[in-house]
């Protein structure tokens, strides 16, 4: 299961609490963040156990919105694949331990690489309501050395020096050159596609 790096674009309004002549610069807070992977079981495992969530512990990122121009708002964000954690309340320690393992050393071969990165490109069907914004942000997402084009619709809430993104994508594994994993005589096969889903929360400089 990869590792993820999200880069949120958040357009500012001037007539919107983000308003001109205010600092456009925005911190990602990650105690008040969640990115979340989620890996689909495809093997005779996941008759017992379907999914596998993993919480993506260390990331920092910055949103830049440009007064006046909503388009050209960007975001960068970057994970520690290494902190990519197993967070199954119903997986025991032996589980998680041998999972950790499978994820850090075979998947996603976080010594050799150890970012996961995504860089905004540009925003699409923008649509604005109040403080509220909602858009398809297109972006590199950079896993494992290989960076690809995705593209994830996004939600964004603009309040008292705060912004709020949230979101759920998904891509193949095998698009950034990854065999699924798959073990133990065909009892866990874990499928291409992997489901992001975050909650960010950004403040201002």
């Amino acid at each position: 299961m990869p590792a993820i790096l999200l880069t949120i674009i958040t357009p500012a309004d001037p007539q919107s609490t983000v308003a001109a002549g205010k600092p456009n610069a925005y911190v990602i807070d990650v105690a008040k963040s969640e990115i979340t992977v989620i890996l689909t079981q495809e093997g005779l495992l996941g008759r017992l156990r379907p999914t596998n969530t993993v919480s993506v512990k260390k990331f920092s990122g910055q949103v830049v919105l440009p007064p006046g121009n909503e388009s050209a708002g960007s975001v960068t964000l970057d994970a520690e694949s290494g902190s990519l954690e197993n967070v199954d309340k119903n997986m025991s320690d032996i589980e998680k331990r041998e999972f950790q393992n499978i994820l850090h050393k075979s998947v996603l071969e976080t010594e050799k690489y150890p970012s996961i990165k995504f860089q905004s490109v540009s925003i699409t069907n923008l649509s604005k309501n109040g403080d509220v914004r909602n858009f398809t942000l297109n972006g590199k997402l950079t896993l494992r050395g290989v960076s690809k084009n995705v593209s994830l619709p996004v939600k964004v809430t603009l309040a008292n020096g705060q912004l709020r993104a949230t979101g759920e994508g998904g891509f193949k594994q095998t698009l950034f050159g990854i065999t699924p994993y798959s073990g133990g005589l065909g009892t866990i096969k874990v499928g291409d596609e992997v489901k992001v889903s975050f909650n960010v929360v950004a403040k201002t400089l």
